[in-house]
């Protein structure tokens, strides 16, 4: 099975409820993703693991909007193998720990 005709982005990086919505371009670039039609999901490094010689994150799946007070909406919580993913960004403020390596 081809998993890269899935149109899903991942995303890892600190929880959205932590970035600027003016600032952060981790919202900018999750709204371009969007416009092109992609699923977002998103996690935190520390929620990411190998499990069975697959590497799986758990976390949820978003939508974000700049026009609404809140700039985000989880969709659906759950476990994904990030080998379904088309590509996955990585965004987090320094500094920089271990839990990425």
């Amino acid at each position: 099975m081809n998993y890269m005709i899935n149109k899903i982005i991942a995303i890892q990086g600190n929880h959205p409820l932590k970035l600027n919505l003016k600032t952060d371009t981790t919202i900018f670039l999750a709204n371009e993703i969007q416009n092109r039609k992609y699923k977002i999901f998103y996690y935190e490094p520390k929620n990411l693991s190998i499990l069975n010689s697959k590497v799986i994150a758990k976390g949820f799946f978003i939508e974000f909007n700049y026009s609404q007070k809140k700039s985000f909406k989880i969709l659906k919580k759950t476990t994904l193998e990030l080998i379904k993913c088309k590509f996955i960004l990585i965004r987090q403020d320094p500094p920089f720990n271990l839990e990425y390596i």
